[in-house]
Protein backbone atom coordinates (compact mmCIF):
# COMPACT_ATOMS: atom_id res chain seq x y z
CA UNK A 1 0.00 0.00 0.00
CA UNK A 2 2.20 2.45 0.76
CA UNK A 3 6.03 2.73 -0.94
CA UNK A 4 8.55 4.72 0.10
CA UNK A 5 10.18 7.21 -2.41
CA UNK A 6 14.15 8.03 -2.21
CA UNK A 7 15.38 11.14 -2.68
CA UNK A 8 18.66 12.80 -2.71
CA UNK A 9 18.17 14.24 1.07
CA UNK A 10 18.12 11.81 3.82
CA UNK A 11 14.70 12.26 4.68
CA UNK A 12 12.07 9.58 3.14
CA UNK A 13 8.74 10.45 1.61
CA UNK A 14 5.78 8.20 1.79
CA UNK A 15 3.62 7.83 -1.04
CA UNK A 16 0.14 6.25 -1.47
CA UNK A 17 -0.35 4.75 -4.57
CA UNK A 18 -4.11 3.32 -5.10
CA UNK A 19 -5.33 0.20 -5.86
CA UNK A 20 -8.17 -1.26 -7.74
CA UNK A 21 -11.30 -2.42 -5.68
CA UNK A 22 -13.08 -5.27 -6.68
CA UNK A 23 -16.22 -3.64 -7.37
CA UNK A 24 -14.74 -1.69 -10.07
CA UNK A 25 -15.39 -3.64 -13.37
CA UNK A 26 -12.82 -3.19 -16.15
CA UNK A 27 -14.73 -1.98 -19.28
CA UNK A 28 -13.01 -3.14 -22.91
CA UNK A 29 -12.93 -0.52 -25.65
CA UNK A 30 -13.99 -2.73 -28.24
CA UNK A 31 -17.07 -3.71 -28.14
CA UNK A 32 -19.11 -6.46 -30.10
CA UNK A 33 -21.51 -4.64 -32.70
CA UNK A 34 -24.69 -6.05 -33.12
CA UNK A 35 -26.76 -6.90 -36.43
CA UNK A 36 -30.69 -6.01 -36.69
CA UNK A 37 -31.13 -9.61 -35.46
CA UNK A 38 -29.60 -8.83 -32.43
CA UNK A 39 -26.53 -11.43 -33.55
CA UNK A 40 -23.02 -10.33 -32.30
CA UNK A 41 -20.55 -10.71 -35.48
CA UNK A 42 -17.47 -8.91 -34.05
CA UNK A 43 -17.42 -6.54 -37.22
CA UNK A 44 -18.05 -8.86 -40.23
CA UNK A 45 -21.09 -8.49 -41.71
CA UNK A 46 -22.68 -11.71 -41.83
CA UNK A 47 -25.22 -10.93 -44.44
CA UNK A 48 -22.11 -9.82 -47.44
CA UNK A 49 -20.25 -13.34 -46.47
CA UNK A 50 -20.82 -16.21 -49.15
CA UNK A 51 -23.85 -18.72 -47.76
CA UNK A 52 -22.06 -22.24 -48.82
CA UNK A 53 -23.72 -24.52 -50.69
CA UNK A 54 -25.05 -27.74 -49.11
CA UNK A 55 -23.65 -30.90 -49.43
CA UNK A 56 -23.91 -32.30 -52.80
CA UNK A 57 -24.91 -29.17 -54.42
CA UNK A 58 -23.86 -27.55 -57.94
CA UNK A 59 -22.07 -24.24 -57.77
CA UNK A 60 -23.54 -21.20 -58.98
CA UNK A 61 -23.04 -20.17 -62.46
CA UNK A 62 -21.07 -16.89 -63.02
CA UNK A 63 -23.65 -14.16 -64.45
CA UNK A 64 -21.03 -12.27 -66.29
CA UNK A 65 -18.60 -14.41 -67.98
CA UNK A 66 -14.75 -14.68 -67.49
CA UNK A 67 -13.38 -11.00 -67.11
CA UNK A 68 -9.69 -9.94 -67.30
CA UNK A 69 -8.72 -6.19 -65.57
CA UNK A 70 -5.22 -5.22 -66.67
CA UNK A 71 -4.53 -2.60 -64.07
CA UNK A 72 -2.81 0.81 -64.85
CA UNK A 73 0.63 -0.08 -63.72
CA UNK A 74 0.59 -3.32 -65.59
CA UNK A 75 2.28 -5.16 -68.82
CA UNK A 76 0.79 -8.48 -70.11
CA UNK A 77 2.45 -9.92 -72.70
CA UNK A 78 1.35 -13.24 -74.19
CA UNK A 79 -2.20 -14.90 -75.53
CA UNK A 80 -5.43 -14.43 -73.95
CA UNK A 81 -7.79 -17.67 -74.20
CA UNK A 82 -10.94 -18.10 -71.94
CA UNK A 83 -11.98 -14.70 -71.27
CA UNK A 84 -15.30 -13.16 -71.97
CA UNK A 85 -14.30 -9.36 -71.48
CA UNK A 86 -11.16 -7.74 -70.95
CA UNK A 87 -10.50 -4.39 -69.70
CA UNK A 88 -6.95 -2.37 -70.35
CA UNK A 89 -5.70 0.15 -68.52
CA UNK A 90 -1.99 -0.75 -68.61
CA UNK A 91 -0.30 -2.16 -71.51
CA UNK A 92 -0.66 -5.40 -73.04
CA UNK A 93 0.83 -7.16 -75.80
CA UNK A 94 -1.44 -9.91 -76.72
CA UNK A 95 -3.49 -12.39 -79.22
CA UNK A 96 -6.90 -12.45 -78.24
CA UNK A 97 -10.51 -14.16 -79.08
CA UNK A 98 -13.35 -12.90 -76.73
CA UNK A 99 -16.56 -11.32 -76.74
CA UNK A 100 -15.31 -7.88 -75.53
CA UNK A 101 -12.66 -5.53 -74.97
CA UNK A 102 -12.47 -2.31 -73.48
CA UNK A 103 -9.27 0.13 -73.57
CA UNK A 104 -9.31 2.84 -71.45
CA UNK A 105 -7.72 6.27 -72.14
CA UNK A 106 -4.75 5.04 -70.15
CA UNK A 107 -4.35 1.56 -71.84
CA UNK A 108 -2.66 0.44 -74.72
CA UNK A 109 -2.85 -2.50 -76.60
CA UNK A 110 -0.76 -4.04 -79.83
CA UNK A 111 -1.43 -7.33 -81.38
CA UNK A 112 -4.57 -9.32 -82.84
CA UNK A 113 -7.74 -9.50 -81.73
CA UNK A 114 -10.91 -11.33 -82.46
CA UNK A 115 -13.89 -10.47 -80.81
CA UNK A 116 -17.71 -9.43 -80.76
CA UNK A 117 -17.24 -5.87 -79.79
CA UNK A 118 -14.54 -2.96 -78.91
CA UNK A 119 -15.13 -0.16 -77.14
CA UNK A 120 -11.90 2.18 -77.32
CA UNK A 121 -10.59 5.24 -75.34
CA UNK A 122 -7.12 4.48 -75.24
CA UNK A 123 -4.42 3.06 -77.94
CA UNK A 124 -5.18 0.35 -80.08
CA UNK A 125 -2.02 -0.89 -82.61
CA UNK A 126 -2.79 -3.67 -85.03
CA UNK A 127 -5.58 -6.57 -86.15
CA UNK A 128 -8.50 -6.44 -85.04
CA UNK A 129 -11.99 -8.16 -86.11
CA UNK A 130 -14.95 -6.59 -84.47
CA UNK A 131 -17.42 -8.77 -85.88
CA UNK A 132 -20.52 -7.11 -83.90
CA UNK A 133 -19.27 -3.27 -83.43
CA UNK A 134 -16.33 -1.09 -83.43
CA UNK A 135 -16.48 2.26 -81.09
CA UNK A 136 -13.99 4.69 -80.89
CA UNK A 137 -14.43 7.53 -78.25
CA UNK A 138 -13.10 10.91 -78.32
CA UNK A 139 -9.92 10.23 -76.81
CA UNK A 140 -9.07 6.75 -78.75
CA UNK A 141 -6.81 6.01 -81.38
CA UNK A 142 -6.72 2.98 -83.81
CA UNK A 143 -4.24 2.14 -86.21
CA UNK A 144 -3.55 -1.02 -88.12
CA UNK A 145 -5.55 -3.67 -89.99
CA UNK A 146 -9.72 -3.31 -88.72
CA UNK A 147 -12.53 -4.97 -90.02
CA UNK A 148 -15.87 -4.44 -88.31
CA UNK A 149 -19.65 -5.48 -88.77
CA UNK A 150 -20.30 -1.45 -87.75
CA UNK A 151 -18.46 1.80 -86.06
CA UNK A 152 -19.04 4.83 -84.25
CA UNK A 153 -15.95 7.27 -84.36
CA UNK A 154 -16.76 10.22 -81.62
CA UNK A 155 -15.73 13.49 -82.55
CA UNK A 156 -11.86 13.30 -81.39
CA UNK A 157 -11.35 10.00 -82.13
CA UNK A 158 -9.08 8.86 -84.60
CA UNK A 159 -8.93 5.53 -86.53
CA UNK A 160 -5.88 4.84 -89.65
CA UNK A 161 -5.00 1.72 -91.54
CA UNK A 162 -6.56 -0.74 -93.27
CA UNK A 163 -10.34 -1.19 -93.04
CA UNK A 164 -12.62 -3.47 -93.94
CA UNK A 165 -16.48 -3.52 -93.72
CA UNK A 166 -17.32 -7.19 -92.72
CA UNK A 167 -21.01 -7.68 -94.51
CA UNK A 168 -23.66 -9.25 -93.29
CA UNK A 169 -25.59 -11.52 -95.71
CA UNK A 170 -28.60 -12.24 -93.26
CA UNK A 171 -28.77 -8.97 -92.25
CA UNK A 172 -28.80 -6.30 -95.33
CA UNK A 173 -27.36 -3.01 -94.25
CA UNK A 174 -29.40 0.38 -95.21
CA UNK A 175 -26.83 1.60 -97.28
CA UNK A 176 -27.02 -1.59 -99.66
CA UNK A 177 -30.67 -1.05 -99.14
CA UNK A 178 -30.63 2.68 -100.57
CA UNK A 179 -28.25 1.19 -103.63
CA UNK A 180 -30.42 -1.26 -104.82
CA UNK A 181 -33.20 0.85 -104.98
CA UNK A 182 -31.62 4.04 -106.36
CA UNK A 183 -30.37 1.50 -109.21
CA UNK A 184 -33.81 -0.05 -109.70
CA UNK A 185 -34.93 4.19 -110.30
CA UNK A 186 -32.10 4.36 -112.90
CA UNK A 187 -33.47 0.86 -114.47
CA UNK A 188 -36.87 2.56 -114.90
CA UNK A 189 -35.89 5.62 -116.25
CA UNK A 190 -33.89 4.47 -118.75
CA UNK A 191 -36.96 1.97 -119.51
CA UNK A 192 -38.93 5.05 -119.80
CA UNK A 193 -36.57 7.05 -122.05
CA UNK A 194 -36.53 3.77 -124.31
CA UNK A 195 -40.07 3.88 -124.67
CA UNK A 196 -40.74 7.62 -125.49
Amino acid sequence: MFQKKSKLSDETEVTKVPTPSTDQKIESRVKPMTSTAGVKNYGADNALRPKPGGYNTAPEEKKEGSRLHVGADIHLKGEITSCDRLIVEGKVEASMNSKEIEISESGVFSGTVDIDTADISGKFEGTMQARKRLVIRKSGRVTGTISYGEIEIEPGGEIGGTLNRISNKDQPSLLSEMEKDAGKKEAQADTAKANM
